[in-house]
């Protein structure tokens, strides 16, 4: 492994994300693209190994999106290992799913996945809808991303993540990977997620898998996300909330939040924009806000907590139409009626009437 991984540092500057990661379904409509195929069995030294071997390729023959995803929106939705039910997730809703979180280990390695039952069900009855699943790795963990920070900084580091990561795709059938560093810091930090990235992405693109990341909303802290990963991934989503305490994602942080990723060179179609499913200050779920007052659904705030609602959630997917798609944390905290903020988002996404009128 070690005598092939020398040889990527010549060539990490110049990978770009091959195409055919597909980020989201060809039909314009959730559910309509087939399952991948689970992908083939191969280590992380023989992903580096095709590289090399590929790098006399032009460059023409690595766009890093295929024709169909650029004219496709997403409908991205975090699941939580601890708070979801595989048989109320709305699967016609959605063209992704991202399945929340396992943890890295400083080392690279992966800790165990969480619920893996749960996992194969979703994957199960996601495929069977033609929606597309990614586990996520990381996630906030109270703050603490000092094990990414530290396997990132070594070769041996990022190759056994992306053997792992490779695995861990096999393992479970996986449409490919999503990557939530909270966060990578400008400078050296920056430049290993750069390295790690553009080995991830050799390695899913390879095999016809996504290769997606969670950015924050703007800032400085993005900047620890170069422009040069953006060639890498299918798409990023904007974590376009937790502004404050309090009103923490109003349609206008989703806008600044947009124009902070434009201004940057990241693509219309690989910008999904995030969006709530959750109060602040309380934390709770919109389903328990719309639980204690029915009118909650279509406000944001009842002037100590502030979410977002129907309206909202509308007008922020009908922005979102402009670009890549959208996303949100998380499908749990939704409620499952005629006020579901997913049925709301994706009919204003999809331009469709709206079947919940606020009065």
């Amino acid at each position: 492994m070690k005598t092939t991984t020398s040889l990527i540092l010549l060539l990490i500057g110049s990978i770009t994300a091959c195409g055919g990661g597909g980020g989201g379904n060809s039909n314009n409509v959730p559910g309509s693209t087939s399952a991948l195929p689970s992908s083939s069995d191969k280590s992380a030294s023989s992903v580096i190994s095709s590289s090399v071997q590929s790098s006399a390729i032009s460059s023409s023959s690595h766009s890093s999106s295929s024709t169909a995803e650029t004219a496709t929106l997403k409908v991205v939705g975090y699941t939580p290992s601890w708070s979801t039910s595989a048989a109320e997730i709305q699967y016609s809703k959605l063209t992704h799913i991202n399945y929340a979180f396992v943890l890295p280990n400083a080392d690279g390695s992966l800790q165990s996945l969480p619920e893996p039952q749960l996992l194969q069900t979703i994957v199960s009855n996601a495929h069977a809808n033609g929606v597309k699943v990614v586990v996520s790795v990381g996630g906030w963990n109270d703050g603490d991303d000092s094990a990414f920070v530290a396997f990132a900084k070594t070769e041996e580091g990022r190759n056994r993540f992306t053997q792992e990561v490779i695995e861990l795709v096999d393992t479970y059938q996986l449409d490919g990977i999503d990557i939530d560093w909270e966060y990578p810091n400008p400078g050296s930090e920056a430049e290993n997620f750069r390295l790690l990235m553009a080995q991830l992405a050799e390695a899913m693109h390879s095999d016809n898998k996504l290769l997606t990341a969670a950015v924050i909303a703007s800032g400085n802290t993005g900047n620890g996300v170069v422009a040069e990963v953006f060639n890498y991934v299918d798409f990023l989503n904007l974590m376009a909330y937790d502004k404050n305490s309090g009103d923490h994602s109003p349609y206008s942080y989703a806008e600044a939040s947009i124009a902070y990723w434009s201004a940057r060179g990241l693509p219309k179609h690989k910008l999904v924009l995030g969006v709530p499913y959750y109060a602040r200050p309380s934390w709770s779920a919109y389903k328990t806000k719309v639980e204690e007052n029915s009118a909650n659904a279509c406000r944001d705030t009842d002037g100590t907590d502030y979410w977002n609602g129907i309206q909202t959630i509308r007008q922020k997917a009908q922005l979102a139409r402009n670009y890549g798609g959208i996303m949100t944390w998380e499908l749990s905290e939704d409620t499952q009626g005629a006020n579901s903020l997913l049925t709301a988002m994706t009919e204003a996404l999809w331009n469709q009437p709206a079947s919940f009128v606020c009065n």
